[in-house]
């Protein structure tokens, strides 16, 4: 994404530029106006998801949208245009999968990483039977479909939308199969069965695994059909983004509690930063470890409030964490951009 003062920084030293971009705090003109493009640079890539969240909730208050057009909206963006949207992502991709199996091992792994930390903070802080699925869910489950594949769209609309597809098609099984667990406390009345073959059916899941059959197979799409494609796939984004600002329950915040503070600490802080780390000490660099980061740094998922409603979990809970984080990830995300930025690593 950037990379600056590789030569001011003593590049012919040996060492690498990453070292002098993290502990050299430069004093000149030049670096200031580096540390104000990079700056730019960032809010180019938080800043329209943002304004269209908040145009969400805008548009609620005054009327103009309302429950009725947020559920519809959110189900014709669920199981049609964001699966059309990662169906032409992949046809069209000037790239391979098979190029970037280390990025999907990773990304399987973090999930469960993310998932198993949650899991250990709720016992550690003894969070009550009745909160603890909800808590966990809402701690580790991010919105990799709208938020998430949103900012990897904005940081870079071709590598983005391929990279983001992959880690959204690797992760959401392990979510949806994980979520379940933990809401269902380890009730041996749950059929795990039908809740794999109902992960399988997911029409993004299908979508992507279409899509990967067409490129396999060579098949090439007519012009029309791309035309098509691209038109109802470019309303994704702006169409969800504003249902997310819709249905946001403000009046919830006000009333956040130590659990719902905790559980926004861990989605938006600890365990992005955590994953980031990791990355980079993997050797992951430029666009991958930005899409990495940008996934699982994005809020909790909208899907956690209704899976949390389904299974008897605590929805209020849970309800919290999503406004939150949602709100907060502004700051969140804009602030591990920059970081990542300006230390040469994307």
């Amino acid at each position: 994404m950037y990379n600056a003062g590789l030569n001011y920084w003593g590049w012919e030293s040996g060492c690498s530029p990453e070292f002098y971009l993290w502990f050299y705090m430069p004093t000149d003109l030049s670096s200031e106006n580096t540390y104000l493009s990079t700056l730019a640079s960032t809010f180019e890539i938080t800043l329209p998801v943002i304004l269209l969240v908040v145009l969400g909730v805008v548009l609620r208050q005054r009327g103009i949208i309302n429950e009725a057009f947020i559920a519809t909206a959110s189900k014709l963006v669920f199981t049609v245009s964001l699966p059309v949207l990662m169906f032409m992502a992949i046809v069209t991709a000037d790239m391979r999968a098979s190029e970037h199996s280390p990025l999907v091992l990773f990304a399987v792994a973090a999930g469960v990483g993310v998932w198993a930390v949650a899991q250990l903070v709720a016992w550690f802080l003894r969070v009550p039977l009745s909160q603890r699925g909800a808590f966990i869910q809402s701690a580790f489950r991010s919105n990799l479909g709208i938020v998430g594949l949103a900012l990897c769209l904005n940081a870079d609309p071709v590598a983005g939308a391929v990279l983001g597809a992959l880690i959204l098609a690797v992760v959401t099984p392990v979510y949806n199969l994980l979520s379940v667990w933990v809401l269902a406390s380890g009730s041996s009345e749950l059929n795990w069965t039908k809740q794999i073959l109902e992960t399988l059916k997911n029409p993004l899941i299908i979508a992507i695994l279409l899509a990967a059959m067409v490129r396999s197979v060579g098949i090439e799409l007519p012009d029309v059909a791309l035309t098509t494609g691209k038109t109802l796939a470019a309303m994704t984004l702006p169409l969800a983004l504003i249902s997310i600002g819709g249905a946001l329950n403000l009046t919830l915040v006000a009333v956040a509690d130590r659990l719902t503070m905790i559980a926004v600490s861990l989605k938006l802080v600890v365990l992005p930063t955590t994953v980031t780390v990791v990355a980079v000490s993997l050797g992951f660099r430029g666009s991958e470890l930005l899409m990495i980061a940008l996934m699982f740094a994005s809020p909790t998922a909208a899907a956690a409030f209704v899976m949390a409603k389904a299974m008897g979990g605590d929805e209020r809970l849970t309800a919290n964490v999503i406004a939150l984080s949602t709100l907060l990830s502004a700051l969140s995300v804009t602030t591990i951009i920059y970081v990542l930025s300006l230390s040469g690593l994307v």
